[in-house]
This record gives structure tokens, C-alpha cells and sequence, in this order.
């Protein structure tokens, strides 16, 4: 059995995003076919049950990314168990990678989650293009690049050079091979949990608003979305889950009065997106693939999102489980989702090809062979 250390520069358990879901549902697949162990962070909470070892080597403070004396652990651990492969999670310690394989001629597997650069460009941060310069090289260093899309990888073989026999495809991943049948019983209990009465459709906005991107895609619902369905007289409760709503945002105290539910981060988020009607998606910023789209359409429930929130997920594979409207076409959301909300179909639509591109057992299946060596 190949015996693999990963290296996950942050907290990402308990998962609370979508991004420690892609790294914690990795890694469980991952873990039925290698010894995995993980260094990670100090503040990570460990289930008894966690199928691999998680060592916490890095600190919890930013400056562990310049961390020098990190090569000698890496080093010395490797040479004491005999690792065949490291993956590293994101480009941040490419420096630390390239030095590390220097030491001990291990493979290492680059696992990105976006191009990151095109994510901070979009939220106007002025180092970018440092960090597109980094990132490049962290590429062409790499024995194995990972990408969560076709789209990030494309990008990376025609404008980096990339070879695309470097690439493996690693797209996040559900459990489930199927549509969950606790769909009405979910319903209930959230309808019961909040008194949401049957004649109102539940819209649910799922997203951490400590996240610029998510708070104003929700104050485009705030704004545009949520007048317009209450001049067409639709009766609707919004559901807010993921929490972290900055003290000084504007639209803090809206939140908390009808028709909205300010649910906050919520454990069992899975029973929230069964129990939706829709998931409202109108993101106008930010990159990388939006996993909340493949989990909900997992889980049964249908997707409204802009374009912008659907990049890096195939069309051809969602049926009528995904449903996009051109960014900033906000005079066309209500009337879409009164359309979507009373004259659906979707439990007729088969999603074979979606269970199959994204069930997670299927995705390790593809990927053991192509990992290297």
C-alpha cells in the first residue's frame, strides 16, 4: 500500500466551507486505498474515527508559510517513514515543496482548488500579479498538478505551458451515488424547526458572510431579488445558513426580519440544502468552482446561480438541476424562481453522468493510477 504524507496548510476539521469539505472528503477517499498522514494545523478538532493520522507541525499563525525550519521536519519525518508521495494542498508552500524534494527525491502532487491568482484579481487585491508569478512557477516545479475543473486546467496547459500529461482531474467530490430519499422528511423538520408554513417556498442562501464575495452576493438578494418576489405577491421565507456576518454590515439587522431566517453556521447543512425548495446562487465575484452547486444538486435540490457562480461545472452533466442567469440580470431572478419553484421536474431527470463524474469512490477509482511514482 503506498504510503502517502499530505500537507493541509489550515484548519479544515471540523469542515465549516466548501473548501475543507474538497480537502476532508479527499482525504477520507484517499485514505481507504494509502497509509495517509496529514500535517496540518494545531487547531484542527480530530474525530475519533478519522481514517488517517493528522500531525499538527504548523502553527496557527499566518507566518507559518515562512516557516524555515519546517524543511528539517519534513525531511526528517520522510526519512523515518519512508513516505512514496507527497501532496500539497494549494500553491502557498511551493517554495517548501521544491526544497523538500530536493532533500529526499520524493514526487510531490500540487492539489489546487482554483487558480488562485484569478480569485484575488477578482477581489482587487494589488499583489496579484506577485502571486500569479508564483503560482506559474509553483506549476512548472510540481511532478503532478491536480484541478478541481477542466476549466483551471485548461487555463494552465494553454497559458502556463503546462504538459497535460502532468494533469489529473480531481473535481470535488459528494458520498452519495444517488438522490437521497429523505428529502420530505428533511422539509418537515425545517419547516418545524422555524414555523415555515407548506404554502411558503423555502429559498436557501448557504455561504459564510465573512466572505466578501458571499455577503454581496446576498445583498444582491437583499436588494433586487427579494422586492420583486414580494411585488409578484410569492410567498417565500429566505434561509441564510453559514454565519460570521460582520458586526458593522449594513444589512445585519435586515437579516433578522421576515422574510429572511438567519440560521448561522449550521451542522447538519445537509438537511438545510434537502429540506430548500432552491438554492440561490447570485455570486458576481471571487474563483474556483462553487461546491455548494454539486452538493446541492447531490442532494436533490435544484440551483439558481449566475454565470459567474456556475463556472467549472458541466452543464451537460446537471440536467435541470442548474439553472443560470447572465450576471447582473437581476430583473430576471424572481420570475425565474417562481418558474422553477411551482413547474418543476426534476425528479424525472436522470443524473447517472453527474454520480459519476462527482461520487467520490468513483473519482479515487480514476485517480490512484495517475498519481505518481
Amino acid at each position: 500500500m503506498k504510503k502517502v504524507l499530505a500537507i493541509a496548510p489550515y484548519h479544515f476539521l471540523p469542515a465549516r466551507s466548501g473548501g475543507h469539505r474538497y480537502i476532508e472528503g479527499w482525504y477520507n477517499a484517499l485514505a481507504k486505498h494509502t497509509q495517509l498522514t496529514v500535517i496540518s494545523t494545531a487547531d484542527n478538532t480530530i474525530a475519533n474515527d478519522c481514517p488517517y493520522r493528522v500531525l499538527p507541525l504548523l502553527s496557527n499563525s499566518i507566518f507559518r508559510y515562512s516557516d524555515f525550519t519546517l524543511r528539517a521536519t519534513i525531511r526528517d519525518l520522510i526519512q523515518r517513514n519512508q513516505y512514496d508521495l507527497l501532496i500539497w494542498e494549494h500553491p502557498y508552500f511551493a517554495w517548501l515543496a521544491n526544497l523538500v524534494k530536493k532533500d529526499t527525491t520524493i514526487p510531490f502532487l500540487l492539489r489546487t482548488h482554483n487558480i488562485e491568482y484569478q480569485r484575488f484579481k477578482s477581489l482587487h487585491k494589488v499583489w496579484w500579479p506577485m502571486l500569479k508569478m508564483y503560482e506559474n512557477w509553483s506549476f512548472q516545479i510540481a511532478d503532478s498538478i491536480s484541478f478541481i475543473s477542466e476549466a483551471d486546467k485548461s487555463f494552465a496547459i494553454s497559458n502556463w505551458n503546462v504538459n497535460p500529461g502532468r494533469c489529473i482531474d480531481i473535481p470535488f467530490g459528494v458520498n452519495n451515488n444517488k438522490i437521497s430519499e429523505n428529502k420530505t422528511e428533511a422539509n418537515h423538520e425545517i419547516r418545524n424547526r422555524y414555523s415555515i408554513p407548506e404554502h411558503e417556498s423555502i429559498l436557501l442562501f448557504n455561504g459564510p458572510l465573512d466572505y466578501t464575495p458571499n455577503r454581496e452576493a446576498l445583498e444582491a438578494i437583499i436588494q433586487f431579488v427579494v422586492p420583486s418576489l414580494q411585488t409578484q405577491q410569492h410567498a417565500f421565507k429566505i434561509l441564510i445558513c453559514g454565519g460570521n456576518a460582520p458586526k458593522s454590515w449594513k444589512f445585519r439587522k435586515t437579516i433578522q426580519q421576515h422574510p429572511y431566517i438567519e440560521a448561522g453556521f449550521v451542522a447538519d447543512i445537509n438537511k438545510y440544502v434537502m429540506a430548500a425548495d432552491l438554492l440561490l446562487n447570485p455570486v458576481q465575484k471571487g474563483g474556483g468552482v462553487k461546491t455548494k452547486i454539486i452538493e446541492s444538486i447531490s442532494l436533490g435540490t435544484p440551483v439558481l446561480t449566475s454565470v459567474k457562480g456556475a463556472i467549472g461545472i458541466d452543464h451537460n452533466i446537471t440536467g435541470k438541476y442548474m439553472n443560470t442567469i447572465q450576471d447582473g440580470a437581476w430583473e430576471q431572478w424572481a420570475p425565474t424562481i417562481i418558474n422553477l419553484v411551482h413547474h418543476t421536474s426534476f425528479e424525472q431527470e436522470s443524473l447517472t453522468k453527474f454520480f459519476t463524474h462527482y461520487n467520490w469512490e468513483k473519482i479515487i477509482e480514476r485517480v490512484l493510477p495517475a498519481l505518481p511514482d
